[in-house]
């Protein structure tokens, strides 16, 4: 069958590769056809081998600079190929222990078809002299390479093509092609980077109707996941999930029995018309469920006194006076459960972590060599827990380290396997959401103390809920807010305008240059070479591009977005770029600064992580490998890898949460209008540990400290509050006759 009747058909043999990009397999390539002709053929096709004939349909195309060239919209392996080419391929390093005599002999015997011959009956190949062992060894490795190669053109019909398509193939094998023309919307759960709306291209170029139950069913779970990504929900209502299912559907239909038959299916949840998908749902009640187990672990208190006794003894050891806020902070911590300590900067949130964690082991009578045997110290990022490490001078770790993360995603730790330590410390919790936050209680046993420690007037969590503020306005546990600034944060202008901004109290009048903050109001005209001035006037003072100086920018994309101001810096930074690998349409260069944006236990490398390009490397076949150097180790990455990276002279605000930096630098456009909120600034201006560069419009500035994020639809707190009214009334109603 023709797949595109109106088009033109090509057969010939690809000679030469010009460029092929591996991760959506676009391709410029050579062909030379069977009347000898060499046409340049361009397209998303998968590199071959240049033994076997390939029938190619497409069109004639005419490029401004290289002239005539061949589009390519679809790609088979033809029936006929030529002797040597057959004798060429089946002597190939696809079939170790096949020479070109035996190849000979196999053409020689079977002819043109003789790879359908041998897939036909592999018995024929008896008569060319191959034992058994090596005739199964041969046709199994011969049906593999025919079945992928047919897979991946199958998968290619669909559009599926480069990195997507393999992680079919690995996911399916070869069944891949089958299952996804069979249900598209099975991919969205069992293939990362396909979701809805990728399925449903499937779906319509196979023919499956637009009322399946299956479409509609996953347009459904797609809506809430969205609502939940895009807003921070754990649930969404009725009526935006069914306005948002129309807007994909494109159908007007009655809901409510596909909804019910998600519910039945374990796969949604239905709580007071409020709609969750079964893992947030779950996250939730086991959140509030876990802390409330952790409250009623009830440990006899210690007397003020010896608590005091142990605060002042350690204030003598280690030269330092807690304030009495620093105190009764210890205190709480010592004597609760649970305690949640929450603070903006200059407040002391690391002071009182390291004396609690002195207090807390003198009192137990802890040495410091087997105090991590005790006390476990985690934080959401690679640099937050670094942060911890470098001050407190003691080993911190990610939550998902902590966890145990494996290679495939899946903690080592959880309720069949608790942590053993008695007291655990979790910074940063802000960054916290929901899921994370259920797979870190789980594995804390019952009778430990849990410190959490963060700031709740910062940026919420990426992922869905407000675990923090949930937690803090529940009044399930025990909470110190610290308001007091320190002495040595007294005078700095940077936490004045942070406190002024979460306030939302800041005025022109406060928006002025000082020692440590540079306000520069100036048109988008001016920003390039200010921006560049003042990074080259760092560097020049001693400051270090990859250590120091951070460009904080609320998106990727648009006039001075992140991916814009990347390119700007580097230019200016990067002097050698004769060796460089391109990544969609990033370059990257030794010597860049570049970020990790995503957990990857096999290499040991978290979401956040900042590090250096230290290497590029090609092999024989002139593929790439970039070598990261992060905190003295050196990380390989694959072509196919550089997903999980991006340049990092400028990275998002959000990216930024849980690091410091001693020069933060923070422009501000219209362009930015639409993302610009207080949490949003208050986070970006709080990373500055020396000193703070804000620029462009300062309008904009008092505009965003005036907008505060949307609420997110959660219902942790309800569920803390109901959990610890239920318990109330059950303590309310036994009687005392009972114990007699």
């Amino acid at each position: 069958m023709t797949l595109f009747p109106e088009h033109q058909k090509l057969k010939g043999h690809i000679t030469r590769y010009r460029f092929h990009n591996e991760d959506n397999s676009y391709s410029i390539a050579t062909l030379k056809t069977e009347d000898d002709r060499k046409v340049t053929i361009v397209g998303y096709f998968p590199k071959v081998t240049s033994d076997l004939l390939y029938e190619l349909e497409g069109n004639w195309i005419e490029h401004p600079t290289y002239g005539e060239q061949f589009e390519v919209l679809a790609f088979r392996r033809a029936k006929v190929a030529s002797f040597q080419g057959l004798v060429n391929y089946l002597s190939s390093d696809y079939f170790p222990g096949i020479g070109p005599k035996t190849a000979e002999k196999i053409v020689n015997h079977l002819g043109d078809d003789a790879i359908e011959k041998i897939l036909e009956d592999k018995m024929v190949l008896r008569d060319v002299g191959l034992n058994a062992i090596r005739i199964e060894r041969f046709y199994q490795q011969l049906l593999e390479n025919q079945s992928l190669e047919g897979v991946t053109i199958d998968l290619f019909e669909l559009d599926i093509k480069g990195a997507t398509a393999m992680k079919l193939i690995t996911t399916y094998g070869l069944k891949a092609a089958t299952i996804a023309k069979t249900n598209p919307f099975r991919l969205i759960d069992e293939v990362q980077g396909i979701g809805f709306i990728r399925a449903d291209e499937i779906r319509e170029k196979v023919g499956i109707p637009e009322d399946d139950p299956r479409r509609i069913k996953a347009a459904i779970i797609y809506s809430i996941r969205e609502y939940g990504e895009r807003n921070g929900d754990t649930y969404a209502t009725e009526e935006q999930v069914f306005d948002y299912a129309k807007q994909f559907l494109k159908i007007d239909l009655d809901f409510d029995p596909f909804v019910k038959e998600l519910i039945r299916e374990k796969k949604l949840v239905l709580e007071d018309h409020r709609y969750y998908l079964a893992p947030a749902y779950y996250a939730e009640v086991g959140v509030a469920r876990k802390i409330l187990e952790l409250n009623m672990s009830s440990q006899p208190k210690l007397e003020e006194a010896i608590i005091d006794q142990s605060i002042n003894k350690i204030e003598k050891l280690i030269g330092i006076t807690y304030t009495d806020v620093q105190k009764e902070a210890i205190k709480v911590a010592v004597n609760n459960e649970v305690t949640v300590i929450t603070g903006g900067p200059g407040t002391g949130k690391t002071t009182i972590i390291d004396g609690l964690m002195q207090v807390y082991s003198d009192i137990n009578g802890i040495t410091a060599s087997y105090m991590p045997e005790h006390i476990k110290v985690m934080a959401p990022t690679g640099r937050a827990a670094k942060r911890m490490r470098e001050i407190l001078d003691f080993k911190a770790t990610t939550i998902h380290k902590g966890l145990g993360m494996g290679y495939d995603g899946v903690f080592t730790y959880d309720e069949n396997n608790l942590f053993s330590e008695n007291l655990i410390i979790i910074d940063e919790a802000s960054m916290i959401d929901i899921f994370l936050a259920n797979s870190l209680l789980k594995a804390i046993k019952n009778n430990a103390k849990v410190v959490i420690v963060g700031d709740v007037d910062q940026l919420p969590s990426v992922g869905p809920g407000l675990f923090l503020k949930d937690l803090i306005d529940s009044e399930s546990c025990a909470v110190v807010r610290l308001d007091e600034i320190h002495r040595q944060a007294r005078g700095s202008n940077i936490v004045k305008i942070a406190n002024k901004v979460n306030k939302q109290t800041i005025g022109y009048e406060d928006l002025v240059s000082d020692s440590d903050t540079y306000i520069y109001k100036i048109n988008r005209s001016e920003l390039k070479r200010l921006v560049l001035r003042l990074v080259q006037g760092a560097i020049d003072q001693g400051y270090s591009l990859i250590e120091d100086i951070q460009i904080l920018i609320p998106q990727y994309k648009g006039d001075f977005g992140i991916d814009m101001v990347n390119e700007i810096i580097q230019e200016m930074y990067i002097e050698n770029k004769e060796i460089h690998v391109r990544h969609g349409d990033v370059n990257y260069y030794v010597g860049d600064k570049v970020i990790q944006l995503e957990n990857d236990a096999l290499k040991d490398v978290m979401n956040g992580d900042i590090g250096v390009v230290s290497g590029i490397v090609f092999d024989s076949k002139d593929k790439p490998t970039i070598y990261v150097n992060f905190d003295g180790r050196d990380l390989s990455y694959a072509k196919s890898d550089l997903d999980q990276i991006n340049l990092a002279y400028a990275i998002s605000i959000h990216k930024s949460q849980g690091s410091e930096y001693p020069i933060v630098i923070i422009p501000i456009v219209k362009n930015y209008i639409h993302m610009l909120r207080k949490e949003l600034l208050y986070t970006a201006i709080t990373r500055a540990k020396a000193y703070l560069f804000l620029m462009g419009d300062v309008d904009l500035m008092i505009y965003a400290s005036n907008r505060e994020t949307a609420k997110r639809q959660s219902t942790l707190m309800m569920r803390l509050s109901s959990e610890i009214e239920d318990k109330k009334e059950e303590v309310d109603d036994i009687n005392p006759y009972d114990f007699m």
